[in-house]
């Protein structure tokens, strides 16, 4: 398949502002639970905030824009193995949105920030915070969700410092400026004719809205 070297204009607004929030909310979320006592407030609070973004984008993966779609960027396994034995070649197969491998990558990361919150619902801290669900398991259920919501943190620390070395390893071996794109939305070395079909702002906010009431209802079971 040709590429362009030209700027195509491949992530929306609502998909680079999920990307940039959800990473800043990590970073205070990881801060203030190590911190701890009266942040844990607050880390809760992020939390509910870090779900309702998980829900949007999970919306926003199947009825947002065409480069947003997991329909698009999902791979079977023959396409994962064919683009991972071309992944340290300069010029590897352009691709449209995430490549095989990079779709993967986004897919595991939501999920695994997905089951990071749920387990924070159940969990607590031995001393006066809970999370909203923790009513409905028992207290050895709930140290058990405590134990593997700190697990899971630690794996995505793994994840974000990983993402960190591929898009430096995209940006200085490959010449794909990554986060020029996810600032921007362009993108260059994609497939000739490649095309965001655009929607409006407003689906956006409404699946936004639609996200944070569901979060709502679940933390006041």
């Amino acid at each position: 398949m040709n590429s362009t070297s030209k700027n195509s204009y491949i992530w929306d607004l609502p998909t680079r502002v999920c990307h940039w929030v959800l990473a800043l909310l990590f970073i205070f979320s990881w801060w203030s639970g190590r911190e701890g006592g009266m942040f844990l407030q607050y880390h809760m609070l992020c939390g509910y905030c870090v779900l309702s973004l998980i829900l949007f984008r999970f919306l926003w993966g199947f009825f947002g824009t065409s480069s947003s779609l997991f329909s698009n960027f999902l791979c079977g396994p023959a396409e994962v193995w064919r683009y991972s034995k071309t992944i340290f070649h300069r010029k590897s197969a352009p691709y449209f949105t995430h490549n095989p491998l990079g779709g993967w990558a986004v897919m595991t990361m939501l999920l695994a920030l997905l089951l990071q919150i749920v387990t924070g619902l159940f969990a607590n801290d031995d001393l006066f915070n809970e999370g909203p669900l923790y009513p409905y398991v028992s207290s050895q259920l709930s140290d058990f969700f405590t134990g593997i919501h700190e697990v899971i943190a630690y794996f995505l620390i793994g994840l974000i410092l990983l993402h960190i070395l591929v898009i430096a390893f995209y940006q200085f071996w490959k010449k794909q400026y990554l986060v020029q794109a996810m600032i921007t939305g362009y993108l260059n070395q994609v497939p000739q004719k490649s095309l965001v079909v655009s929607v409006t702002l407003w689906r956006a906010l409404f699946f936004l809205v639609l996200s944070a009431l569901m979060v709502t209802l679940i933390v006041n079971l």
